[in-house]
């Protein structure tokens, strides 16, 4: 009766919960476990010999117990996990997230957050192809997570696979309307998909998002050059100029449009303030060295196309404006070494196929 009663006050030990509760905390285990001794109150031979084999067995149990213990003990928790990788990750430690991120992914298949650490830890490794594995299988174990499309979908961007990226935004910007910038990602994905119009709705709910988003309105103002509306264009690039002051392509764009609407005193000074952020810089040369010409400084405008050929020796238009200049200047032997290099270059061109003249700049 004394077994029975035993039996009766462990009534859970037939539940996973308590069989691990009992394993982390063996001392209320081991009690319950030793009074199986009490078989032999039975009495009888056939009951000793049960005792005997009873405690044999008991005895490996119990030995191999600690190494179970631990092992069930040690067991890290999926958020632990998490907690470790996004701190290896932000240390740029990528070997550790990555190590232990796999490790994760193998205790916890089912976990989309961890899918998606192993693919960040991927893809700044530069494992591209892996990372993209990663971060699918995180959408498909948790599709209403929105981040998981976003970095999937800066994975595509970085590979230059657009028809990719764009839907993944889109999906996204579903998930999570009010990020600006994912619409300005989107928004340059479709205009480099020639989806002019599209893209323009996309960069307009942007600024309208994020009136000081960096960028925003440069490729506002991009897409509207392309549409032809170059009045809008000016404003959006000089708009960015305010925003993003160091960024060089707004100055050069601007110039060339206020260039092409007379305004020489405008354009001078964009051209200018970009060869200060960028020396170096072809289309601020070139731009400069236009207004100069229209101003008739010819002296000045030498030197800046001397610059720009420079920086692209096979620029067409940039060695027939230096020839003209030479010409100008009266230099006739350096102008007419100019015309032969801008002969050779249409010859090279003709022979090469189509296309290539769009590619100068």
């Amino acid at each position: 009766m004394r077994a029975k009663q035993i039996i009766r006050s462990h009534p859970g030990m037939s539940s996973r919960s308590r069989w691990f509760s009992e394993h982390c905390d063996p001392t209320g285990f081991q009690a319950h476990a030793t009074a199986a001794n009490l078989t032999c109150s039975f009495g009888g031979e056939y009951h000793r010999h049960v005792a005997k084999i009873s405690g044999a067995i008991l005895a490996l149990s119990l030995a191999f117990l600690p190494a179970v213990r631990t092992l069930l003990c040690a067991q890290i928790s999926e958020a632990e996990f998490e907690d470790r990788i996004a701190a290896e990750l932000s240390s740029g430690r990528l070997q550790d997230a990555i190590a232990d991120a796999r490790r994760a992914a193998a205790q916890y298949p089912r976990s989309s957050a961890i899918q998606q650490m192993l693919g960040a830890g991927l893809f700044k490794n530069g494992q591209k192809d892996e990372a993209r594995v990663a971060f699918r299988r995180a959408i498909e174990l948790d599709p209403k997570i929105p981040d998981n499309y976003y970095d999937l979908a800066l994975l595509e961007l970085s590979d230059n696979r657009l028809r990719d990226a764009a839907p993944l935004l889109e999906k996204y910007l579903t998930l999570r309307p009010d990020n600006a910038q994912a619409h300005l990602l989107l928004g340059r994905a479709e205009h480099n998909l020639n989806e002019t119009i599209p893209a323009i709705a996309q960069f307009k709910k942007a600024l309208e998002l994020a009136p000081d988003l960096p960028l925003a309105h440069y490729h506002l103002g991009f897409a509207c050059q392309s549409q032809g509306d170059l009045k809008a264009a000016l404003e959006e690039f000089k708009k960015e100029i305010e925003i993003t002051p160091t960024f060089y392509d707004s100055y050069w764009l601007a110039g060339d449009i206020e260039l092409d609407e007379g305004d020489l005193d405008g354009a001078a000074e964009l051209f200018r303030r970009a060869l200060a952020l960028r020396s170096g810089g072809f289309e601020a040369h070139y731009g400069l060295a236009r207004v100069l010409m229209a101003q008739k400084k010819w002296a000045e405008a030498e030197a800046d196309l001397q610059k720009a050929v420079a920086i692209q020796p096979n620029n067409i238009e940039a060695h027939y404006a230096l020839a003209r200049t030479y010409a100008a200047r009266g230099k006739k032997d350096d102008a007419a070494r100019e015309f032969k290099i801008v002969a050779d270059l249409h010859a090279r061109q003709r022979s090469s196929g189509p296309g290539i003249a769009g590619q100068q700049h």
